[in-house]
This record gives C-alpha cells, structure tokens and sequence, in this order.
C-alpha cells in the first residue's frame, strides 16, 4: 500500500488509476475554463449590443428585448460554468493525491 501526501492509503494497483483520475479533472477544469472565457465574452458583447441599442431612439422595443434576453442569458452560461469550475475545484482540493 502507498500513503499519498492527504494520508489516504491508495493500493499500489490504483495508483495509475487515480493519477488518470487527477488528470481527466485538471483536463476538464481546463476545459471549463476556456469555456468561461468565452462566455465572459459573450457577455461583454451582449452588454456592448445593448447599450448601443438603448443610445438609439429608432430600435423597436422587442428588438431590445431580445438583446436585453441574450444578455441575461449570457450572464447565466457565464455564472453556471464558473459554480462547475468551482465545483470541481473544490472536488480536485478533496481528491486523495491533488495537489
């Protein structure tokens, strides 16, 4: 048996299996957050659509509307992908052997 850096006893069997574990996450968590990072401009984009829109007084309301939608739309994706980076953040924190 080995004793990583957390204390946890890991069977020498599984520890290509956890390393692998440890990888898959960092490649998520890396893949989350290039996904953030789109969103996030995403959202700067759909703030810019809408300010514009708002400074013209010949914009029928619908057509603001529906920039105002995409924007809070933007703002969700962008808050739900950062509460999944921090999920697993917090998992890769608790993970036997992360670090």
């Amino acid at each position: 048996m080995h004793m990583d850096t957390s204390s946890s006893f890991i069977p020498r069997g599984f520890l290509d299996l956890t390393d692998v574990a440890e990888c898959a996450l960092d490649e998520q968590l890396e893949l989350l957050q290039r996904q953030y990072a789109a969103a996030c401009r995403a959202v700067e984009r759909s703030r810019c659509e809408v300010e514009q829109l708002e400074q013209r007084d010949d914009i029928e309301e619908s057509v603001l509307g529906q920039a105002r939608r995409r924007r809070a739309a933007a703002e969700t994706r962008s808050q739900q992908i950062m509460s999944a980076i921090d999920a697993l953040e917090d998992r890769r924190t608790i993970q036997p052997g992360a670090g």
